[in-house]
């Protein structure tokens, strides 16, 4: 068997998948190396007990793209999808967050009477940033933090919080990307593939390794250790058994630190570039508890108008600091409840209905009980369980007999996301999108390298998920292919997010 290949793709993500399928049909040998059992990466699903669970995503947006994609290469059985709706519970409201903006101007000053005027340039203004997307507008709004704009024109904090959010949180981003945040979940929509993620994730493995006149190929349970450099140039990959493949060509799929600080030699990678990728800021992770639940015994009601809510019971003053405190070693259990909660219905790939609830986690609160990847130290089941069970009794009031009719429950952790999604320190969600990190007005392409013949697919291959994550990672997909296909050369200039370099310091100001 050869070991010799066009292409190499670190990761069968949904990147590398993309990226693959392209350059298959484009008549290269493609070799896709997952040391996983399954494709999709954290896009796939998971059982227990005989309930499907996510690994990641609950849906995405912009489905005419994805359907494009697929049918693109060569997936002919069109992709249908349904429309999955938000609604906020909190603040003693219970409101809607994913209709048109449109609907949305007319429902929201009914919860909100004194701020028509306010949320109608709100709404307005939001529809101006989208349509003008290149325009001299959204640039401008680039540079304005989410938070000082609602400040001057909204007064009620529980109304800043939710639309500078599209939650209860304080608002973090600029004005561009909140206008893309909106966009999403109000004008593209978030929708679920019939079928489900399983199915999605294997129509995409499918078009890697159906093509009748292609040449692709993915292995299943083997993990590459090294990415193999020598003068700037890539080689090809060496596997955790030893074996090498040989490839001038090599895509990786996992993310920029991962592949940058402990996939490539150090010496092989510029100094200037190595430190930017281990300063550079990622979103946060999250905790996640998944319930397979008898609904027989189980009021669903809350879920009538919208299968995902956005939760938080009003115990205390929400302008309190908000963000995970890195200092404290663990997460305590009311707190980690107390928190904004995102609560859905998901039905996974059959009739047995699961309730996913995610909040926001600190990785240090979890980094203690890590022995190496995979391994727990002895306390670790016993203290995910005890947050676990905070969180549950904290959504009882939404779900009446949760408790009673839960028949498995499965927790993940950041470190479960590091370990299992292969995102470092669990990031679920790329580069930072916090005002300070990211002022861009448009996705900064972060396909090509400094290295010859490396390229880079998924979520972190763009500055910033403007379309979400599923799509925004096809889309690096097929943006890495046809790097590969036309040889780009690589690049000198440092683009990581929120990393600036000394003479962009000296020309910008800042220190």
């Amino acid at each position: 068997m050869s070991n010799h290949w066009d292409v190499v793709i670190v990761g069968a993500g949904v990147g590398g998948l993309t990226a693959a399928a392209e350059l298959v049909k484009a008549g290269l040998r493609v070799l896709v190396l997952e040391r996983n059992l399954h494709p999709g990466g954290t896009a796939y699903v998971y059982r227990r007990k005989g309930f499907t669970f996510p690994m990641g995503p609950l849906g995405f947006s912009h489905p005419r793209l994805v359907r494009e994609i697929l049918r693109d290469l060569g997936e002919t059985d069109d992709l249908e999808f349904f429309r999955v709706h938000y609604r906020i519970r909190a603040f003693n409201m219970d409101l809607p967050i994913s209709l048109s903006f449109t609907e949305m101007k007319e429902e929201f000053p009914r919860f909100f009477p004194s701020e028509a005027k306010g949320l109608k340039q709100f709404f307005e203004g939001m529809e101006e940033m989208i349509s003008s997307a290149s325009s001299p507008i959204m640039e401008k709004s680039s540079k304005i933090s989410a938070s000082e704009y609602l400040h001057g024109l909204i007064k009620d904090w529980r109304l800043r919080h939710i639309l500078g959010s599209l939650g209860t949180r304080e608002p973090y981003s600029n004005l561009s990307l909140l206008a893309a945040m909106w966009n999403l979940m109000c004008q593209e929509g978030i929708w679920y593939p019939k079928g489900g993620m399983q199915s999605f994730c294997e129509r995409l493995a499918k078009a890697v390794t159906g093509n009748p006149g292609g040449a692709g190929e993915i292995r299943m349970g083997m993990e590459v250790r090294e990415i193999r450099v020598k003068e700037s140039r890539v080689l090809g990959v060496t596997l955790m058994d030893g074996t090498e493949m040989e490839s001038a060509s090599v895509i990786s799929n996992a993310d920029y630190k991962t592949t940058f600080l402990k996939l490539i030699e150090p010496k092989a990678v510029p100094p200037e570039w190595g430190r930017a990728i281990s300063q550079a800021r990622q979103t946060g992770s999250v905790f996640q508890v998944c319930l397979g639940v008898e609904k027989e015994k189980l009021d669903l009601s809350v879920f009538n108008k919208a299968r995902r809510l956005i939760y938080r019971q009003q115990k205390e003053d929400f302008t309190r600091k908000e963000k995970p405190d890195g200092d404290v070693l663990e997460a305590h259990p009311e707190a980690l409840a107390s928190q904004e909660l995102e609560v859905s219905l998901w039905n996974g790939e059959g009739d047995k209905p699961a309730i996913v609830i995610r909040t926001d986690a600190d990785y240090s609160h979890f980094a203690k009980y890590k022995i190496r990847s995979g391994l727990r130290s002895s306390h670790y089941q016993a203290y995910k369980t005890k947050l676990a069970r905070a969180i549950v009794r904290e959504i009882g009031p939404l779900l009446p007999g949760l408790e009673n009719s839960t028949f498995v429950m499965d927790i993940a952790t950041p470190l479960t996301f590091e370990d299992q999604g292969g995102r470092s320190g669990g990031a679920i969600a790329g580069w930072s999108w916090d005002y300070e990190d990211f002022q861009d007005h448009q996705p900064k392409e972060l396909i090509k390298t400094p290295i010859k013949g490396l390229y880079m697919a998924g979520y972190q291959a763009f500055s910033a998920l403007f379309m979400g994550g599923v799509p925004t990672a096809m889309e690096s997909g097929k943006r890495a292919a046809q790097a590969v296909l036309q040889r780009a050369l690589p690049i000198e200039k440092i683009i990581i997010p929120g990393v600036h370099t000394e003479n962009e310091r000296r020309s910008d100001g800042s220190r």
